[in-house]
């Protein structure tokens, strides 16, 4: 979009850009301090406000919990009678206006031996009428409830979960159930429980009473999530903090909730159904009751000042911005003026007119002079350049047009007909070779000797290039030409490696793994020179082992004698033969494809026919290097034996 510009326009873009691209940084990192710090204000303040107001209820809850406790001690060090708890248990609730109501519920036949229940309460009919009654007389049987059973079991002082006393006028109450025990002498026995009915509407106005900004709010959840304050009345101990979550389908308030009821502590931010906004949250635990107290905030008040302040400073940026572009385009016209005279005159240039006699600005010392003279100089050696440039282009074109013939005549050399021997249902042989240049010294093959024994092979000549391909030709050609004139795999080895190293002044050299396969039988004598040792499936067992045994070096290294072993495969056995190009190819990584890599992948796909196998592999190596430059030539021959049909 930029190209048909002005140099003096593309300068005062470059300039303008940087200027804002510092603007943007500078006025991004100063927001996200900003903002930073002002959640860590934001986060202590609401931290010191929820912890205040939690210490504030728990005071409530301590000194709630201290006249069933009083009770339950003086029951302990005592053995009043039954007026003496009457009236000790009605002077306690008259002193305990936070007291709705207090009970001391006896184990069955520890108070009276002939009684089984003896459970006094009294409670508050109205804030100056007290009322008594027995709860023993309650067919229900209060030692199978829940705030009896639980401290009994547990043997400590606990806050039953909140609920609504129809009896007191549908308040919202909570239980302090404290066992007391007497002592026998040998040990402590269990003797009942005391409890104390407290009514939570004064915790309500409290936390109902937190008021943050313009739209923030608190709100108190009990140990299992249940709402105990909210500003929509209709949550109360209707909801929990979990049905909300599902409800909303908010996992965040989830996660929330987990946290709050394991009694911990956290600033998170979360989006509120309730604001319909993105707020942030303060939540920290009551630690008398395992209740947990949360404080919200909405982000956008509390955000409303620092973002009015920072679109100030956009604004005001913005035009100083423009006043800078206008002043940097007069300035770099002015700057460019000579350059835009010279562009015209190399136009002519770059059409081929190289008989312009003089270029202007030549007698300045500045930059601009500089380039004229250095486009007079190009005057003089463009034309030479271009002539030079074009007897190379001729000269790489024929160079590649070789290659190409020569790719042609290596690839004839090799079978490359699929399927090889349609005739043939003994065995099903399929091969692939892909080389890293134009043509490679990798090399496979396959005939047959006589009637029923199959030559089949792989190699890898040392190098790449026109050197590698030629030095395999000749390999491939002489096992071709004296196949059928030796009587072992060792032997014919042994022979060509002669020939291969007479004569052999560039000192090459090829791994080579040959087998001869009997199709009637089976038999399989193969010859190992430095090869790569290739897999054997077997069908039937389903084992995956490799012919490991090296009976030579490489061919063309120096004379000597080879030796070959057989082995006899079964119908449906398959072996896999390959170059180091498999193994040996590279990622991005700088990895290996690698032995175990290549032997889990034939172990997984074991079933496959010999071409899917021979594709997969190719396909597998290709995904691995990932588009990294083929490092080597890549040779897969896989042959699967079917044996003779009967």
């Amino acid at each position: 979009m930029l190209t048909n510009k002005s140099l003096a326009f593309k300068l005062s873009l470059y300039i303008l850009t940087c200027t804002i691209l510092i603007f943007i940084v500078v006025f991004t990192h100063n927001w996200l301090v900003s903002r930073r710090l002002l959640l860590k204000s934001l986060e202590d303040n609401a931290q010191n406000l929820a912890i205040s107001t939690a210490n504030k209820l728990d005071q409530f809850f301590i000194s709630a919990s201290a006249a069933p406790s009083n009770i339950a001690l003086y029951l302990e060090i005592s053995s009043p009678t039954e007026k003496e708890i009457l009236e000790y248990q009605s002077l306690i609730l008259k002193n305990s206006p936070e007291i709705y109501g207090i009970c001391i519920a006896f184990e069955p036949y520890r108070f009276h031996k002939k009684s089984l229940l003896f459970a006094p309460y009294f409670y508050r009919k109205t804030p100056a009428e007290i009322v008594y009654m027995d709860i023993s007389n309650d067919a229900s049987h209060y030692f199978y409830a829940d705030w009896y059973q639980i401290p009994k079991e547990i043997n400590k002082p606990l806050w039953s979960e909140p609920y609504f006393d129809d009896g007191a006028g549908n308040v919202l109450m909570s239980t302090y159930s404290v066992p007391f025990y007497k002592n026998t002498g040998k040990e402590k026995k269990f003797t009942g429980i005391v409890t104390a009915d407290i009514s939570l509407s004064w915790l309500q106005k409290q936390v109902a009473s937190l008021k943050f900004f313009k739209s923030g709010y608190g709100f108190l959840i009990s140990k299992y999530g249940s709402i105990l304050t909210f500003p929509d009345p209709g949550k109360i101990m209707n909801d929990t903090i979990f049905s909300m979550a599902e409800e909303e389908k908010n996992p965040e308030l989830r996660k929330i909730g987990r946290e709050m009821t394991k009694g911990k502590s956290g600033f998170v931010p979360f989006h509120s159904t309730l604001l319909q906004r993105k707020c942030w949250m303060y939540y920290t635990p009551l630690k008398t009751t395992d209740w947990a107290l949360a404080v919200v905030f909405p982000e956008d008040e509390l955000f409303a000042e620092l973002s009015r302040l920072h679109w100030n400073i956009i604004f005001l940026s913005s035009c100083g911005i423009l006043i800078l572009f206008l002043m940097i385009i007069a300035i770099s016209h002015k700057i460019t003026s000579p350059l835009r005279k010279l562009a015209l005159l190399t136009k002519d240039i770059g059409s081929g007119h190289f008989d312009i006699q003089q270029l202007p600005e030549l007698d300045r010392n500045d930059e601009i002079g500089g380039l004229s003279r250095a486009f007079a100089s190009m005057q003089k050696s463009l034309s030479q350049y271009i002539k030079n440039l074009q007897e190379t282009t001729a000269a790489k074109e024929r160079i590649e047009s070789e290659l190409s013939i020569a790719r042609d005549i290596q690839r004839s050399i090799i079978p490359k007909l699929f399927p090889a021997f349609p005739e043939c249902a003994e065995f099903d042989v399929y091969a692939i070779l892909e080389s890293a240049k134009a043509v490679g010294g990798d090399l496979y093959d396959f005939f047959f000797i006589d009637d029923d024994h199959l030559f089949f092979s792989v190699g890898d000549v040392s190098g790449k290039g026109v050197p590698a391909s030629l030095f395999m030709a000749v390999t491939q050609t002489l096992f071709r030409a004296t196949a059928k004139k030796h009587t072992s795999a060792g032997e014919m080895v042994s022979n060509i490696n002669k020939d291969l190293c007479r004569d052999n002044e560039m000192s090459m050299f090829v791994t080579y793994f040959l087998c001869i396969l009997n199709i009637r039988t089976g038999e399989l004598e193969f010859c190992n020179a430095g090869h790569n040792p290739p897999y054997i499936i077997n069908h039937k067992s389903g084992e995956l082992k490799q012919l490991r045994k090296i009976h030579g070096l490489p061919l063309g290294t120096f004379e000597r004698p080879y030796t070959s072993e057989k082995i006899t495969i079964s119908a449906g056995d398959t072996i896999i033969l390959y170059s180091d190009g498999v193994t040996e190819a590279f990622n991005a990584a700088d990895e290996q494809f690698s032995d175990p890599r290549l032997e889990s992948l034939i172990r997984e796909n074991k079933n496959l026919s010999a071409r899917q196998l021979a594709e997969l592999i190719l396909s597998e190596v290709k995904k691995f290097a990932n588009g990294c430059e083929q490092s080597d030539d890549i040779t897969i021959e896989v042959l699967t034996y079917h044996g003779l049909k009967k």
